[in-house]
């Protein structure tokens, strides 16, 4: 069916990803969707070179009618723990996998090289933002990292990893930290592995390159990203008690580069840390204290992330569930730190900081 697809809807041009020693190429009959994506993924990440690289993960991102499925027994995945949403359904067949998002009816096809997407996919282009990124995902994990839930920040040689449940404010916690001329690795998701430097109680991280997708309450928290948010918009939640403008969902992408400015991107940085965020509005002073995740199984399991629908298992593939001993094993002599009791975003910044060895952050 893929191949018919793409019979059906000539490419006209091709876009160049770089992610780490990773190389992507995104073809499409688009030429706009293609325009878009060069645009999110900047200079940071865009190679051309790479097209003609044989080696390079093929994504096809076809703008069109997305295929009906007749005749197709199409399975609802259920949300996962800690979510109500419905997103996806799919089916797998001999040769591979077929996924349709419930909202926005873009079909997806993986397994056996192909990796294609066809439906309204520049209206829905995060989408196919994070089909290339789960892309991505794949190959890190094939070659032994593991998948995080998690976000990242860096200076120089050291990192931090941010954890937490959800709606605790990892992204915004990042956020707050790039005030302090640190760089950006990751948002939401991040791949951990074994130190290659051989650093004691340290590990490689891995970000995926997605532009952070802030909600009001973290945009009208920082200066500089109050604009992102519409003027009429951010009047009416100026007005909002503070607990029902951080409870109100609605995504803003952050454009880094324009933010902070070029060069506070980067992929790839040795961690040392782990903060995982348990703490909530109102709840007294904010308590810093170490922890063994051994010990603390429900804050391990905030940290694992499966790697979902789009991950295609096979021969020499991982599990997309995660394996919890795995995770201990990279964790055992790392420095992982709860913080819980209230909200407190700037000692949660100066501790951060401190960690990473910040001489300002003692100022």
């Amino acid at each position: 069916m893929a191949a018919a697809l793409r019979r059906q809807h000539p490419l006209v041009a091709a876009l160049g990803l770089r992610l780490d020693d990773v190389a992507v190429v995104v073809r499409s009959n688009d030429g706009a969707l293609l325009g878009d994506l060069r645009a999110y993924f900047g200079p940071s990440f865009v190679d051309d070179a790479v097209v003609g690289d044989a080696a390079a993960i093929e994504i096809v991102a076809l703008d069109g009618q997305a295929p009906a499925l007749d005749g197709l027994e199409l399975t609802v995945r259920p949300p996962e723990p800690g979510k109500s949403s419905i997103k996806e359904a799919y089916v797998d067949l001999a040769d591979g996998r077929i996924i349709r998002k419930l909202k926005t009816g873009v079909v997806f096809f993986i397994g056996g090289g192909v990796h294609l997407a066809i439906g309204a996919c520049r209206r829905w282009q995060n989408q196919i933002v994070n089909f290339i990124n789960n892309r991505f995902i794949e190959a890190r994990m094939r070659d032994g990292w593991i998948l995080c839930h998690a976000a990242a920040v860096a200076r120089g040689d050291r990192g931090l990893v941010l954890a937490g449940f959800s709606g605790m404010g990892k992204s915004t916690l990042a956020l707050h930290m790039m005030e302090h001329a640190l760089d950006y690795v990751s948002n939401d998701r991040l791949l951990i592995r074994a130190s290659t430097s051989g650093e004691a109680g340290a590990l490689d991280a891995c970000g995926v390159p997605k532009l952070p997708r802030i909600n009001p309450g973290t945009a009208l928290s920082i200066d500089r990203l109050r604009a992102i948010v519409p003027a009429e918009r951010r009047a009416q939640y100026d007005a909002l008690p503070t607990g029902e403008l951080w409870a109100i969902e609605e995504k803003y992408d952050v454009d880094v580069d324009a933010a902070y400015g070029a060069g506070r991107i980067r992929l790839t940085t040795p961690v040392q840390t782990l903060m995982i965020l348990n703490w909530e509005r109102g709840a007294g002073p904010c308590e810093i204290r170490p922890i063994d995740l051994r010990e603390r199984p429900e804050l391990l399991a905030v940290v694992m992330k499966t790697a979902g629908l789009f991950y295609e298992e096979g021969e020499g593939a991982p599990p997309a569930e995660p394996e919890p001993a795995r995770y201990l094993e990279l964790f055992a002599g790392f420095d992982v730190f709860e913080l819980r009791g209230g909200v407190d975003f700037p000692a949660a910044v100066a501790f951060g900081r401190a960690r990473l060895g910040d001489p300002a952050s003692a100022s």
